[in-house]
């Protein structure tokens, strides 16, 4: 099979120039792939620690008869993991307020030197009336 004389394919020139783009925009393309999906693991994370967070405002609050001041530490399995937590509960400059805050941690060791919290969650609540509605 013979092809017409005025038919042009690609010269070789042209051929390496395309390869050469493409062996440059491969790994950039790969490097940005792969930030996204280690993006998307601590945003999972952070959304489950916010999740711990919340649950352990909602026990405190239907479990305590009185919000006194304290801290409090303990661990929620969650997902397939374990989420160690600390809520501490203090005074406020407004009298029968008290401030809970909240922090979830990566692991237990973040939790004892009180760094790198997935999440920090802060309520305020009264201090006489933490049970019933108002």
């Amino acid at each position: 099979m013979r092809l017409p004389p005025d038919s042009q394919g690609f010269t070789l020139v042209e051929v390496m120039v395309a390869l050469f783009v493409v062996a440059v925009a491969l790994p950039a393309l790969m490097f940005q792939l792969g930030t996204q999906l280690s993006s998307t693991e601590v945003l999972r994370d952070k959304s489950i620690a916010s999740w711990v967070a919340q649950d352990q405002l909602a026990i405190h609050k239907l479990q305590s008869a009185g919000s006194a001041a304290g801290e409090l530490q303990g661990e929620r399995q969650l997902a397939g993991r374990e989420w160690p937590w600390s809520l501490t509960t203090e005074a406020t400059p407004v009298p029968g307020m008290v401030r809970q805050t909240v922090s979830v941690y990566p692991d237990v060791t973040a939790r004892q030197r009180q760094r790198d919290a997935f999440v920090v969650i802060t309520a305020f609540a009264s201090e006489s009336n933490a049970n019933e509605v108002q």
